[in-house]
């Protein structure tokens, strides 16, 4: 059984290529990046210069794989026109970004149906989707994440992701596993038997073949608080033996971790900077035993 892939999100200001070294710089093995201001609709323009420094980078690097985040600002499930013409446009150009640098896929927050239910906009998220899918290169694959359970968000349940991913019928549909949105929205991940019993959910709602990677994140917040509360790993209510139960569980295989965590504060007192080389090592240790 191949060991779980440990990684981070990481920044690529002053260029996408950039993101590369800021992987390494933090010993991950996998990164994940926003290909555009994630609050803003604006798409950043990435020139063929830059494409190219990313590819030669990441190929001389020791990263085994890279992610693309989508732009906060995307709801499939909203009822504006305008806002979700942007919104599919938004996933269509991080899709695209992602078949340009070799990426793995798009991980996607699909959106919130604003207190009107999951069946209500469960069939124009599924139009969305496969529009989207048609609309952009193979094989780049869309994941979406599940959520904490707040605002109405599309996919606090691993039934409503399932839903969706069989109504679009597509093989590059997948899914991200926020570890923090799944104990915020109920389910309880902190030992062995937890573990267990989320992944035999996730395959009879999804299928395990469906999982492409982990946000590793533990919860500032107790169980079922339906708040996206990221901690450190280890420092939250998840802990330490919940992410151990994760990382050396059969589903897990292969999959990337990558932590979207807080960080440290630096030595000067500084706040924490996100995925940082000392939550990598920490998650390393729990993976390697």
């Amino acid at each position: 059984m191949s060991n779980p892939i440990i990684g981070g999100h990481v920044s690529s200001s002053g260029g996408i290529f950039s993101s590369v070294e800021r992987g390494e710089n933090i010993e991950a093995e996998a990164i994940q990046i926003f290909c555009s201001a994630p609050q803003m609709w604006r798409a950043t323009k990435h020139t063929d210069d830059a494409i190219e420094k990313y590819r030669e980078a990441f190929k001389k690097s020791k990263l085994s794989s890279a992610w693309i985040h989508n732009i906060y600002l995307a709801n499939l499930a909203t009822d504006d026109k305008a806002m979700l013409g942007k919104s599919k446009n938004s996933i269509k150009n991080s899709l695209s970004i992602a078949d340009q640098i070799g990426a793995t896929g798009v991980v996607l927050h699909t959106g919130s149906h604003k207190g009107r239910g999951f069946d209500a906009v469960s069939s124009q998220i599924i139009d969305s989707l496969q529009e989207i899918l048609s609309d952009t290169p193979k094989p780049p694959v869309l994941a979406l994440e599940n959520m904490a359970g707040q605002g109405g968000g599309i996919g606090a349940s691993l039934s409503e992701l399932g839903k969706l991913i069989r109504g679009v019928k597509s093989k590059r549909m997948a899914v991200c596993l926020d570890t923090c949105h799944a104990f915020a929205a109920g389910y309880d991940i902190r030992d062995t038997n937890g573990v267990d019993a989320l992944f035999e959910e996730f395959e009879a709602e999804i299928g395990l073949d469906r999982l492409a990677v982990v946000h590793a994140n533990d919860s500032l917040m107790d169980l079922g608080s339906n708040r996206d509360r990221h901690e450190n790993i280890g420092q939250g209510f998840i802990g330490d033996e919940g992410f151990r139960a994760l990382l050396t569980h059969e589903a897990s295989a292969g999959i990337p971790f990558l932590l979207e965590v807080p960080g440290y504060p630096s030595e000067d007192g500084g706040k924490g900077e996100g995925p940082d080389i000392r939550n990598i090592r920490h998650l390393k240790s729990l993976r390697d035993g």
